[in-house]
């Protein structure tokens, strides 16, 4: 049993270390401590700033860049098999970091004029020190892929005037270029504009989530209502996969949260260890097409694009529920093909159990309803971050979820009042807060309330410092991606790169999508979400506008393709950190991922050819597209496992995939010719499995 739980242990270890969070030294206690009250001031400083104190944008962006590197710098390893502390590199990159945010905060106004276009000395030593520190930022924090890419892009402005045809620019001064890319049209751009205002915020909610309790209640959930069902585990894996990817920005982070439980389950009902890891990576990753976070995706998309968040997120429901429609198709007919049962519900949670818990969702109900109320994304994730330490409270205080009934009412009506929403959540929160501890009092438990406060701080610092450290990849990422973005711009180099994308597919649109969709996935190979999406928006988005279509469809389009590059061979991160728990092998792990994620790879084509499903038009041809992809979705589920009224043979697996390509071009000439196929195929299975199953005519009169 020990060896077992080692063995699962290493295995959890492997996965999370796909993550290329970096390593953690291991520091003396003292400075260990100071690492921790540094990493949660650093949180509680991007809460002030977004919701209390008002700083100068650029400088804000310096400081959220470098502090997070300075914490990265004394806290992860340089090197996986570095050995001692804090070495002399460390500290030379910890001075630059905050000797070029000290220069950018005392010379802002001179800065802001001459960038680019009169560069002093010193201008030009803060850009080169500056880049340096971001570049190995990412590198420690989130691998090598990314900075080598910064690197060649960095690379071509000096070799650009050497380059044929249209790699080709003019060149650029050595010190311009420097003290350009150090500035708020590089680095310190719309990809850090992006994570300074949101990555902090929405980390921290859902540290705090979790810790409230409302990861396992998710788990919960989705074990009553799914793992009774035929091969219920992987069932429970879809729906928690979509439950706990919305919040997060990293596939293997989800991965690992809820992969070390399902996966377990997956192999104890029978399902092989490349289809359990398989399983949990598709659906994992497919979070981050989840509103309303859409793991940070949306808000910066938001800031990229222009286009207000709640368009976006209205526009990703339907595609995200095709998706998970999908996945939870295919694991149904492969639990068939192989025969798997479910759990016995004996060993299920209660749906009383559940209903009494219900309240521990009050972050999420705060959360969406400030988003879908119209009032800002900051004050949204604030009052939600606030809700979850009132379910903390609540729980320390042993109180039952219903006492969170309160909050709730006052969260929901208090802004509808015409009160400032700010204002309302202190009020909401307060009230809430002094009302259970008076609640405690009168219970007798004015003993137990020093403990319960100290408990509550404690909690707060480590999720305040915990939040600190898990956002220090998405940072890292978004301020390398900065200088990807701020070279297309400065040598032109992306709108050239639209016209080349355009000349090669020539008048075929279906080409460029599908030219598109590979130099997307292959972008975002071994990087986080976030960071393969907004180079994929500057570098692919821009050509697919200039064909016609429009800035939100390209956007998601990219989006999906930086989604699923987490499962795509040979670097897909997500695939192996689910080989890893399941102990299976990687390559196939990612294969069987991609089969269960097939739908991804489809349902952005649909954003040009049907933008109904982005409700974009009508409502009656929004539902007419939708069912028929719902009916393409379940063909190509048969058509990948081979089940319709019993196993299909290869000539019914190609009929059903020709239907489901033609329902999904979405014509009315290609809707009809499929929703035949479909028909006739159904008819023709129907009376296959009919006749498999009839008794012999000799047989009827034998027992």
């Amino acid at each position: 049993m020990a060896d077992m739980a080692q063995t699962e242990g290493r295995q959890v270890q492997e996965a999370a270390d796909l993550d290329a969070e970096g390593i953690d030294r291991n520091l003396p206690r003292g400075l260990a401590t100071g690492l921790l009250i540094a990493s949660a001031l650093y949180a509680v400083f991007h809460l002030t700033v977004l919701n209390f104190w008002s700083i100068d944008e650029w400088v804000y962006r310096v400081i959220h860049v470098n502090m997070g590197a300075v914490l990265a710098f004394v806290g992860i390893r340089a090197w996986r098999g570095e050995r001692g502390w804090v070495a002399l590199p460390d500290l030379l990159l910890i001075a630059g970091a905050v000797w070029c945010s000290v220069y950018v905060a005392a010379n802002l106004d001179m800065l802001i004029m001459r960038t680019g276009v009169m560069t002093t000395p010193l201008d030009f030593l803060c850009g080169v020190v500056g880049t340096i520190v971001v570049l190995e930022f990412a590198r420690r924090v989130a691998g090598p892929v990314l900075p080598i890419i910064a690197l060649v892009f960095v690379a071509y402005v000096f070799v650009g005037q050497w380059l044929p045809g249209i790699l080709r620019h003019s060149g650029f001064e050595t010190d311009n270029f420097f003290s350009f890319l150090y500035s708020q049209d590089a680095i310190f751009g719309m990809t850090v504009a992006a994570s300074s205002r949101y990555i902090i915020l929405f980390v921290a909610f859902a540290v705090f989530l979790e810790a409230s309790g409302a990861g396992e209640y998710f788990m919960r959930l989705a074990m009553m209502l799914f793992g009774a069902a035929r091969g219920g585990p992987g069932k429970v894996s879809v729906f928690s996969g979509l439950l706990f990817g919305t919040v997060s920005g990293s596939a293997v982070a989800n991965v690992v949260a809820s992969g070390t439980f399902t996966i377990p389950m997956m192999r104890r009902v029978g399902y092989p260890r490349e289809n359990a890891g398989g399983i949990e990576a598709a659906s994992s990753s497919g979070g981050q097409l989840a509103p309303p976070v859409m793991g940070a995706g949306a808000f910066i998309m938001a800031e990229i694009t222009g286009i207000p968040y709640s368009e976006i997120v209205v526009a990703a429901i339907l595609p995200c529920l095709l998706f998970y429609t999908a996945i939870y198709l295919t694991v149904d007919l492969e639990a068939r093909r192989l025969g798997l049962h479910g759990i016995p519900r004996s060993e299920l949670p209660k749906p009383r159990e559940l209903a009494g818990d219900v309240f521990l969702l009050l972050p999420l109900a705060v959360l969406l309803y400030l988003l879908l109320s119209g009032y800002s994304i900051i004050a949204a994730g604030t009052w939600g971050l606030a809700a979850t330490l009132l379910v903390l409270l609540c729980r320390e205080l042993g109180f039952r979820s219903r006492v969170l009934a309160l909050p709730l009412c006052l969260f929901v009506a208090l802004p509808l009042t015409g009160m400032q929403v700010n204002f309302a959540g202190a009020i909401a929160t307060a009230a809430s807060a002094g009302l259970m501890l008076v609640l405690a009092l009168v219970r007798g438990q004015a003993t137990r309330l020093p403990g319960v406060l100290a408990t509550m701080s404690r909690t707060t610092f480590t999720g305040l410092a915990e939040t600190a450290r898990k956002s220090l990849q998405l940072i890292s990422v978004m301020a390398c991606a900065g200088i990807v973005v701020g070279v297309l711009g400065l040598t032109g180099l992306g709108g050239r790169f639209s016209s080349v994308l355009l000349s090669a597919a020539g008048e075929s649109q279906a080409l460029a999508f599908i030219l598109a969709m590979l130099i997307s996935i292959v972008l975002g190979m071994g990087m986080p979400t976030t960071a393969a999406y907004a180079i994929a928006a500057a570098v692919v988005a821009p050509a697919l506008q200039q064909m016609g279509v429009s800035a939100l469809a390209a956007h998601l389009f990219v989006f999906y393709c930086a989604v699923i590059s987490a499962i795509t061979p040979p670097v897909a991160i997500a695939a192996f950190a689910g080989a890893a728990i399941a102990g299976g092998k990687p390559w196939p792990t990612s294969i069987k991922a991609m089969r269960y994620g097939i739908a991804a790879f489809v349902l952005p084509f649909m954003f040009y050819t049907s933008p109904e499903i982005l409700l974009q038009g009508d409502w009656t041809e929004t539902a007419h597209v939708f069912v028929t992809a719902l009916v393409a979705i379940y063909l190509i589920a048969v058509a990948g496992e081979g089940q319709l009224f019993g196993r299909a043979n290869p000539a019914e697996r190609i009929v059903a995939a020709v239907a489901a390509l033609l329902l999904l071009w979405s014509s009315l000439a290609t809707d009809i010719a499929g929703l035949a196929l479909a028909a006739i195929l159904l008819g023709w299975a129907w009376h296959r499995s009919g006749r498999a199953t009839a008794p012999l005519a000799g047989d009827r009169n034998h027992p």
